[in-house]
């Protein structure tokens, strides 16, 4: 089943280029017609063939493990000061869960370029409604509060760099890269903090979402893409042969 959608999502590519073909001219942002002066670049709108492969991208996100993501595990120290004294502390984050990922929308219009006998696709996708949630545990001066951090991301931007070859029937993914991150919204539950920990440990937490948790995250989506393109490509190259033992 996986691989008749990975193939019916190539197919709605090769639509693509043939619109792609009935716009002349026009340039594209990050595209200089002049690295290519013996070439011809062709453009077009593509927000309808983009809407309709979205829709595809929700059961094909929960079917490989990311609704929900389970996110690492991170230890992280810091500093707390109570009154006067300075003290070292740590805590420990366990059974993260990052959800929502399946609510992806088109960000924006979606333009592709064709170019001597290469597609490429540059789309930005819109995650909205994204909530996650880790158990913590805090240890400072012999004290071990424990409970849950929930948090609430009105959405992040990532953008997927598609290049479709026609002279190797290849499609190669440029780029995958979380580009834009909403407001992150949290709270505990669990033991009520004290100002003088809370704030802290609110504060690292902040830090590590930005630099570890979003990084895991688009990694992660970005293998599981590399993996289903390598599916596509293997699927057209038995395709290809098949029709080729044929003639």
């Amino acid at each position: 089943m996986r691989a008749r959608n990975y193939i019916g999502i190539f197919f709605i590519c090769l639509v693509v280029g043939a619109e792609a073909n009935l716009i002349r001219g026009k340039a594209i942002k990050g595209l200089d017609n002049e690295d290519f002066p013996s070439r011809q670049v062709l453009t077009a709108k593509v927000n309808d063939y983009v809407d309709k492969t979205i829709k595809m991208l929700g059961p094909f996100l929960q079917e490989n493990g990311l609704e929900p993501l389970k996110l690492p595990d991170i230890e992280e120290g810091f500093e707390v000061k109570p009154i006067i004294v300075t003290y070292s502390a740590w805590f420990k984050l366990t059974e993260g869960q990052f959800t929502g990922i399946t609510n992806v929308s088109r960000s924006g219009d979606q333009i592709v370029s064709y170019i001597g006998k290469t597609l490429r696709v540059r789309v930005q996708l819109d995650f909205s409604d994204i909530k996650l949630s880790y158990n913590y545990l805090i240890k400072v001066m012999n004290l071990g509060p424990t409970g849950q951090i929930l948090g609430s991301l009105n959405n992040f931007i990532a953008v997927a760099d598609v290049l479709i070859d026609f002279n190797n029937d290849e499609i190669h993914l440029q780029q995958f890269s979380i580009s834009n991150v909403g407001r992150l919204r949290v709270r505990l539950s669990g033991n009520i903090l004290f100002d003088w920990l809370l704030n802290p440990f609110i504060s690292v937490f902040m830090r590590i979402f930005d630099n570890v948790i979003m990084k895991f995250v688009e990694l992660t989506i970005r293998n599981v893409a590399q993996v289903a393109i390598a599916s596509i490509n293997s699927n057209i190259k038995e395709v290809i042969q098949r029709i080729e033992a044929l003639n």
